[in-house]
């Protein structure tokens, strides 16, 4: 008995650890439509300024060799299902190619089971109807311009899960307040709050505060409204940050920052030495912003081994303890999160395909504006299908163009391959692609082209049907 009370009176004074079902992390995920990698001052850009980027960059993991797709719905099918974009039918950003195949399997509806509320707050592009709509894959509480459209700046009628609401402001503002609602009313259980911004997507348009604002950052010129856009962006990321903050959620809570694609507007501002802008197969077109912070477990710093888009799905199910579904292309970068010393397949591959061939002719465009990933190399072949009257990419990314573009530097960003051939750089040594390797390493040359061929074979089947039953 006196072993019993002696037991009783030691529990009774012990500690008492609660388990809450927030003890699984929240996720917060902050994608930025059209932002360049070079357009953040942590990144080297000699001008403008992201304090609020910054801060993420000084407090998490900076996976400095990030891949993504070289445009936007691409990216975010890729981010969904934590596979190639193509083998879910996606492979443009308009005419229906930009819409998720209904049997994908989606990240929020991996979550969702293992309790997790999700939330969406900004640019889905993947399928603005019927069953393609967030709210029917996966999401509980989706919040869309009418049609996902950009053009939607100041006192937007948005859908909240497809139901029409209006709404006074600018849209970014409205869409962050709404994801820290989304937080404050689901803090005391796990989730998953998405928030793809639409700017700084053109059209160009923001409250003129902040593009006076601007103007101290470029005393010779006045700014686009371009970093204007960017300068609120960055300005909502804090007031998220301090909701969280505030909200006693910081530790409990995984944020991730990036991009979707190559850089737009800014790459003639900054483009941090690299070739290539958004819709670009070179370096510069799929290069990310990847900034994971979780306070008070993983520690501040760079990662340079290779990660892409489609890890973000196998890590965040990873850390929520999800089965993930078979045949992912991703892998669960949690090791390298956790240790600077984890063990890594530096072997692997990444494949890339721009995609906007004209509906119907994927196959003549298996080798027209593509690339393999290994290591610190890029294989790329920046030309055309070599047909004379093919249209959409074709003839939209010649060098020679003289439409106005993202730069006035056309020619180096969308630059063919010498003899529109396939050639061989090391982007880590030469991010701006000037020393072909093709000729002096003919073996890594072969091995990856062979890799890219025999990876196109095995999606060309699936994107010719989804284009055919239009999925």
């Amino acid at each position: 008995m006196k072993h019993t009370l002696s037991l009783l009176t030691a529990l009774l004074l012990a500690p008492v650890v609660v388990l809450h079902a927030t003890d699984k992390p929240n996720f917060v995920f902050v994608l930025i439509d059209d932002l360049g990698y070079g357009d953040l001052s942590c990144h080297g850009n000699p001008v403008f300024q992201t304090p609020n980027m910054d801060r993420l960059h000084a407090e998490g993991v900076r996976f400095t060799d990030f891949c993504v797709s070289a445009t936007c719905s691409p990216t975010r099918g890729a981010l969904m299902t934590g596979r190639h974009e193509f083998k879910s039918g996606v492979t443009h950003t308009i005419g229906g190619r930009e819409r998720l195949a209904l049997d994908a399997v989606t990240l929020p509806q991996l979550l969702k089971p293992a309790g997790y509320a999700t939330g969406i707050f900004g640019k889905w592009h993947l399928g603005d109807k019927g069953d393609y709509r967030p709210e029917r894959r996966g999401f509980d509480v989706a919040v869309t311009t009418v049609g996902d459209t950009q053009n939607s700046h100041f006192d937007p009628v948005l859908l909240h899960n497809g139901a029409r609401r209006e709404h006074k402001g600018f849209r970014e503002d409205i869409l962050f307040t709404e994801a820290i609602e989304f937080i404050k009313a689901n803090r005391d259980r796990p989730f998953f709050c998405y928030l793809p911004t639409y700017s700084p997507h053109t059209p160009l348009v923001v409250p003129k505060d902040y593009v006076e604002r601007c103007k101290k950052q470029f005393p010779k010129a006045t700014p686009p409204p371009f970093y204007a856009m960017i300068a609120n962006v960055d300005d909502n990321l804090g007031r998220l940050l301090a909701a969280l903050r505030d909200l006693k959620l910081e530790t409990n809570t995984v944020v991730i920052l990036m991009n979707d694609n190559g850089a737009t507007y800014g790459v003639d501002q900054w483009n941090a030495g690299m070739r290539g802008c958004k819709g670009a197969s070179w370096f510069g077109g799929h290069r990310a912003v990847s900034f994971w912070r979780w306070p008070g477990h993983w520690q501040p710093r760079d990662e340079a081994r290779l990660g892409a888009h489609v890890d973000v799905l196998p890590t965040l199910a990873d850390l929520a303890g999800v089965k993930l579904p078979e045949n992912l292309d991703g892998v669960s970068l949690r090791p390298l999160l956790e240790s600077a010393d984890a063990p890594w397949n530096n072997d692997r591959l990444l494949f890339q395909n721009v995609g906007r061939w004209p509906t119907g002719k994927a196959a003549e465009h298996g080798e027209a504006f593509c690339g393999v990933r290994w290591k610190q190399m890029l294989l790329v072949r920046a030309a055309t299908c070599g047909d004379p009257s093919c249209k959409a990419m074709c003839t939209g990314t010649a060098p020679t163009r003289t439409v106005p573009g993202y730069t006035k530097n056309f020619a180096f960003h969308y630059a063919f391959t010498p003899d529109t051939g396939w050639a061989l750089y090391d982007v880590k040594a030469d991010p701006a692609c000037e020393r072909n390797l093709a000729v002096t390493e003919p073996e890594i040359v072969t091995r990856l082209r062979a890799a890219y061929r025999q990876w196109w074979q095995s999606v060309l089947p699936i994107v010719q049907k989804a284009e055919q039953k239009g999925d």
